[in-house]
């Protein structure tokens, strides 16, 4: 295998100064491949890659400039229907604005391998059914699906993408939801242009990894053998950041008419440094003519710094629209933002410091990755990791962040995208890494009251929720976002066995984001409990109860991202004719979290001489994030809070 990948390492040489290259060859579709009812490495497994091959090469153009080049095989065999739509390829190829820069795919190939009449089948993909298209305003989209795909069948596919962007070249993946025996990928450039390479979740898996520079072009090649799936499951902020793969960067570059290499790589400060003077970032906040007469108004308003900083919040949250981007950089200047009334998230957050500092408060900017955008990487100060601004304020020795673009947040608190464990203080000379904690947890109480209906089966039903803190601030936005009716259809639809359930509301139409929201839903169910020879069963939690477990792996390779700190309350209230009496009650049970990191509580009790049957479940998650560690401790309380949350009170007749 070695003497395999040495001589691609060579063949990989040999053409680099070439713009055109040729994939290697690759081993045949055996019959017994076509055979295969399942992977041996995990037999879950819906369809595997059996090969995943790529080269990258930066290469000069016709015009003396440097272009990049990308070249992809893959062969992957399908082992259930549910895998039959990975036989459907789609690419976006990215443009600029002025759409002068484009990217470019060319010899795109495709095979259908199936097994029939002791041989083997191919079908070629039609060049007709490669499907190539505007997408939107910055990325044109290519699909093509491979013929007659059924189970067993094994597809391969090849293309090219040609790049006009070689100053940040594309990640390498070794690692996707499905296994992959083989991934292996050759990074080719000339020495002129030297780029930083990141490794990500690659250490000590990687088979193969070496560099070697001849012809004034350096190769580097990487393989990886028998890399597991990596499934997506609950409560990852971005499972990309866990993803086994490579980045790349420029580093550093030397071209004609240059004396010396420019060097891109910068530290912390010189990092800083350059966001500060940024024009579209530092260099927007000053002071602003246009927000004089408004700056002046709110000073007349309060004398106490901390109630002028809130009165400034309020006005920038309350008058301004967020337009729904989250982008690092401004593009429009603050005074247009202030007219427009409307902008991107960074730009309100930007006009929000810049205000501030106008009625004597200094504010400055953090910037920070989004949950979606993925972790910074602090070992090398990459701007492109970043891509989100906010506010930063310190009134009386404490640090408050900042965000505008949710109306239904208080002072402090930030949206859930937000939540991503630290962001970078931008200050002149003082710039530093600051935690981003919320004071706030994420709770929800939900009581049901249930008594008997006049036919068998039959619950009336009452139902509660009430929302605190970020849950409550999640009620208002939906709330806002859907309408009434289409928010009280949404919990129609949750309680669907209460039927013609009427849906109200409390708290939601006050402006005072301290109010409590409430949702009160009450109906008949006409199948609230089941009879089975004489005896009735209900549910400890007929609604709203944890019934699946969330984390059915037995191991887990990342932490446990709950956003914020979590609680849960179910109180369940039944009433019971005074004819039936208890059989069975489910057992009290108290679960804690090792140092006091949560807990779960769960009892059941009878009162008034046994009418009254009360279960409580409690929930509470004292921390935002779990580790690794603390994986099999979770995963134990949920253990048991699906197996209570699925018992059953019996009853029989007296």
């Amino acid at each position: 295998m070695k003497k395999v990948t040495i001589l691609l390492l060579m063949l990989s040489m040999a053409f680099m100064a070439n713009a055109q290259r040729e994939l290697p060859t690759f081993p045949d579709v055996k019959v017994e491949d076509l055979k295969k009812k399942e992977y041996a490495k995990d037999s879950s497994a819906e369809a595997y890659i059996m090969m995943n091959y790529g080269n990258g090469w930066v290469y000069k153009n016709s015009e003396g400039g440097y272009e990049i080049a990308y070249q992809y095989f893959t062969r992957i065999k399908v082992l259930k229907k549910s895998a039959f739509e990975r036989a459907t390829k789609t690419l976006f190829l990215y443009k600029d604005d002025n759409q002068q820069n484009i990217e470019t795919i060319e010899n795109v190939k495709g095979r259908t391998y199936n097994f029939a009449n002791d041989g083997i089948t191919i079908e070629e993909l039609d060049p007709k059914d490669v499907f190539k298209g505007k997408y939107d305003k910055s990325y044109d989209k290519v699909s093509f699906t491979l013929p007659k795909v059924k189970e067993g069948s094994i597809i391969e596919y090849s293309y090219v993408v040609r790049s006009p962007y070689p100053f940040k070249p594309k990640d390498w993946y070794f690692q996707y939801n499905i296994p992959c025996e083989r991934s292996e990928y050759t990074f080719s450039s000339p020495t002129n242009l030297a780029y930083r390479i990141l490794m990500q979740a690659c250490d000590g898996k990687l088979s193969f990894d070496k560099c070697a520079t001849a012809d004034e072009y350096r190769t580097c090649q990487w393989l990886m053998l028998n890399v597991p799936a990596l499934n997506r499951e609950k409560y990852v902020a971005n499972l990309d950041d866990y993803t086994r793969k490579i980045h790349f960067e420029l580093a550093e570059y030397i071209v004609d008419g240059m004396s010396k290499p420019k060097n891109l790589s910068i530290d912390w400060p010189a990092f800083d440094k350059q966001l500060l003077i940024d024009e579209d970032l530092g260099g927007r906040i000053g002071k602003i003519s246009a927000f004089d007469a408004t700056a002046q108004s709110l000073k007349t308003q309060k004398t106490d710094t901390l109630e002028l900083a809130k009165e400034v919040y309020k006005y920038v949250q309350s008058n301004f629209t967020w337009d729904g981007n989250k982008y690092l950089f401004t593009k429009n200047p603050l005074k247009e933002v202030f007219k427009n009334k409307t902008g991107s998230g960074t730009e309100l957050n930007l006009l929000l410091i810049s205000l501030l500092r106008q009625v004597g408060i200094e504010a400055n900017p953090v910037v920070i990755s989004t949950r979606e955008h993925g972790r910074i990487w602090k070992d090398y100060p990459m701007i492109t990791r970043f891509n989100y601004t906010l506010a930063h304020v310190n009134i009386k020795g404490k640090d408050v962040l900042l965000d505008v673009t949710d109306k239904n947040l208080r002072w402090g608190l930030l949206p859930s995208f937000c939540m991503v464990g630290e962001g970078r203080l931008l200050i002149s000379n003082k710039s530093q890494w600051l935690p981003i904690r919320t004071p706030e947890k994420s709770g929800e109480m939900i009581n049901m009251e249930f008594t008997f209906g006049e036919k068998e089966s039959e619950l009336e039903s009452q139902i509660t929720y009430a929302g605190v803190g970020y849950q409550a601030i999640d009620y208002r936005t939906e709330y806002n976002t859907l309408g009434k009716d289409k928010f009280a259809e949404k919990f129609r639809k949750k309680l669907s066995t209460i039927d013609k359930a009427l849906v109200e509301f409390e708290g939601f139409s006050s402006t005072d984001t301290d109010v409590q929201p409430v949702i009160a839903v009450t109906g008949k169910n006409p199948e609230g409990y089941s009879v089975v020879n004489g005896k009735i069963y209900l549910k400890t939690i007929p609604y709203d109860g944890t019934t699946e477990h969330p984390f059915v792996s037995t191991e887990r390779a990342f932490p446990i991202d709950f956003t914020y700190p979590t609680e849960e309350t179910i109180t369940c209230k039944y009433t019971i004719p005074d004819n039936y009496a208890v059989v069975e009650l489910p057992k009290a049970i108290r679960v804690t979290l090792p140092d006091d990191g949560g807990r779960f509580n769960f009892s059941v009790a009878q009162y008034q001489g046994g009418e009254v049957i009360i279960v409580t479940s409690q929930i509470q998650l004292k921390k935002s994030i779990y580790g690794v560690d603390e994986y099999q401790a979770i995963r134990t309380v949920y253990d048991h809070i699906v197996a209570k949350h699925n018992e059953m009170i019996v009853l029989q007749k007296k």
